[in-house]
């Protein structure tokens, strides 16, 4: 990584598990966050502070002064050529949790079509030139929760940032001071893709599906 650059980029598309990568870099590095989305969490409180987030001060946002890497999430297609940490997830996962955090008031259709503000999850992915793109650490989601402590060694080494712990909060005491932007993972999920719609997604991520094999 270029150490020159001015910021990292903290890239995923939406309800990839970009919240839990910054709880891990405020738990396990000591590292905040901002982001490129003002009110970024809603206001919560307790989850700011368990996710290290730093809200806009104005149209800014101050990282402390000792923090020598500056971390700013997106969901945004890749802009420019800053080093970034782009987390991959299970495209329908993502998609269906998506429609859960929209109260599931845009169709699932209308949201795999790539027709709102983030586009596609094939065509996020690939603005970040998956899995090539130069000054870049791809991190899956799955492995950010069942391979953490593998993925803290990844992350130490593309930031130069020592791990100061191992462990992080648990999710389902973080969803409890919240639910929207952190749901609990054991609360049942009845609608799930049709077959119609899972082959909907096939169709339209195509591209994105064969370089992840997901």
């Amino acid at each position: 990584m270029n150490s020159k650059q001015d910021f990292v980029w903290l890239a995923s598309y939406p309800r990839s598990g970009n919240t839990f990568l910054r709880t891990i870099l405020w738990n396990c590095f000591g590292l905040k966050s901002g982001s490129v989305y003002p009110n970024d969490l809603g206001g919560n409180r307790a989850l700011e502070c368990t996710t290290g987030h730093i809200e806009h001060a104005g149209n800014t946002v101050s990282f402390p002064t000792a923090q020598k890497v500056r971390l700013l999430k997106t969901h945004e297609r890749a802009s420019d050529s800053r080093p970034a940490i782009y987390v991959i997830r299970d495209g329908q996962a993502a998609t269906l949790s998506l429609w859960e955090f929209y109260d599931r008031k845009v169709p699932l259709d209308v949201l795999i079509r790539g027709n709102h503000q983030f586009g596609t999850w094939s065509d996020n992915l690939l603005s970040w030139q998956y899995p090539t793109r130069p000054n870049t650490l791809f991190l899956r989601y799955e492995d950010l929760v069942s391979r953490t402590e593998q993925s803290l060694g990844d992350i130490s080494v593309f930031l130069h940032s020592e791990i100061i712990q191992k462990e992080v909060p648990p999710r389902a005491a973080i969803a409890k001071t919240d639910g929207r932007w952190v749901r609990n993972a054991d609360k049942p999920n009845q609608h799930q893709f049709t077959d119609d719609l899972s082959a909907l997604f096939r169709a339209v991520n195509a591209a994105g599906l064969k370089l992840t094999n997901y």
